[in-house]
């Protein structure tokens, strides 16, 4: 579900698929359709089972620094699919989708909902024509509707198992998605992969004639981002920086651009020790588990989550237990969310509940740290209903 995109597909009488369906025939036929409004942009290309977005806003901001207009393209949005495209830091406007959309109702190649958003970016960004855009991959890479780019430097972040019906159930068959991003005589810039899928990138990259770089050593730089690895994020963008800029980069105006670079629900305390967390599958629930221990050593943790049907949520769970014993689990309108029903049954936790997110949720006596995690969809519905659940906590933060 992409929030927000039925009603531009119902004003413009455009039908489309909500499906997943790899493959980048129809994008590619629907571009063609458009004249390739993807052909003229300097784009910068990321793939990661986690990292992508936080990675995209790190580098969005040290190019911002040095004086470069930025186009941005999320996957999800925070909101609704409006902030997936940006220019600048500025969601795109209701005019502008209809400027996209208008154009995209008139073509005969049937698409899905991603590519119809897919299109819809580029259309944005061929009208906007910011100096460099960054596009962060759907799911995979290699099949992915955004992999009709040429792009100028590619990422990848991170492979550990996600996306298995998809993407394959060994993290070489992942990787090889992933590696679908690099292009021939491009660099690829890569994070700290398991051994067997830095194997494949390097094979692929080898294969490409691609200059492969990863960063050897962590930032120093005190980051808004809370958590290890939001370092090595940072770290994959200011390499990528300095790829792009060259000559014109300066170390000073990228360390700035790192502190003040923010991106909503990675570790976000929207009311004192109430913090929202988009980890929603092993790797990123282990990072999370990092996080809350660096900052809240001492502090009871309560975990407030919900889970889409495709994720390990046995595994999760048992994750989530080593640092709390208090669960609550949501139900929220997605058509892909786990029923928290499932979650109860399957937790081993001595205090545990279900609700859903029109419920409010009771505020402990105990001073606990509330961690709300699991899926960003359901971050964005909480923040959709004014975190109407949470009501009975203090002001937000600022």
């Amino acid at each position: 579900m992409i929030n927000g995109l039925n009603f531009y597909k119902s004003k413009w009488n455009v039908q489309t698929d909500a499906s997943i369906k790899p493959g980048l025939q129809a994008i590619t036929a629907a571009l063609a359709e458009l004249n390739n409004p993807h052909k003229n942009i300097s784009f910068i290309h990321i793939a990661g089972t986690n990292g992508k977005g936080s990675t995209g806003a790190f580098l969005s901001a040290i190019l911002h620094k040095h004086g470069l207009t930025v186009g941005n393209f999320f996957s999800p949005g925070i909101e609704d699919l409006h902030d997936q495209i940006q220019v600048d830091g500025k969601a795109v406007t209701e005019e502008d989708m209809d400027q996209a959309m208008s154009r995209l109702a008139d073509i005969k190649t049937p698409l899905t909902d991603f590519e119809l958003l897919t299109a819809a970016a580029f259309l944005v960004f061929e009208q906007k024509q910011p100096d460099i855009a960054i596009i962060e991959a759907g799911m995979g890479g290699r099949f992915d509707s955004t992999n009709v780019i040429n792009p100028i430097l590619s990422i990848i972040t991170s492979i550990s198992y996600e996306h298995t019906a998809f993407l394959g159930d060994t993290l070489e068959n992942i990787a090889w998605h992933k590696a679908g991003i690099i292009k021939k005589w491009k660099p690829i810039i890569i994070g700290n992969l398991p051994e067997a899928a830095e194997r494949v990138i390097r094979d692929e990259a080898d294969a490409l004639h691609a200059e492969l770089i990863q960063p050897q050593k962590q930032i120093n730089t005190d980051l808004k981002l809370k958590g290890r690895h939001q370092k090595e994020n940072a770290g994959l963008a200011l390499e990528a920086a300095k790829e792009i800029l060259l000559l014109k980069f300066n170390h000073n105006l990228a360390e700035t651009a790192l502190a003040s670079a923010f991106i909503p629900f990675r570790f976000e305390e929207v009311y004192p020790n109430l913090i929202m967390d988009g980890a929603h599958n092993e790797a990123s629930v282990n990072a999370l588990i990092d996080t809350i221990k660096e900052v809240y050593p001492d502090k009871k943790i309560q975990i407030v989550m919900a889970l889409m049907k495709d994720k390990s949520y046995a595994n999760i769970l048992r994750q989530l237990e080593t640092i709390s014993g208090h669960f609550t689990f949501i139900d929220f309108d997605n058509e892909r969310a786990l029923p928290a029903k499932i979650l109860f049954e399957e937790s081993r936790s001595k205090i545990k509940t279900i609700i859903t997110n029109c419920d409010i949720l009771p505020v402990s006596k105990e001073e606990v740290v509330t961690i709300v995690t699991g899926s960003l969809y359901l971050l964005s519905a909480l923040r959709n209903n004014h975190f109407n659940m949470f009501k009975n906590y203090q002001e937000p933060v600022e």
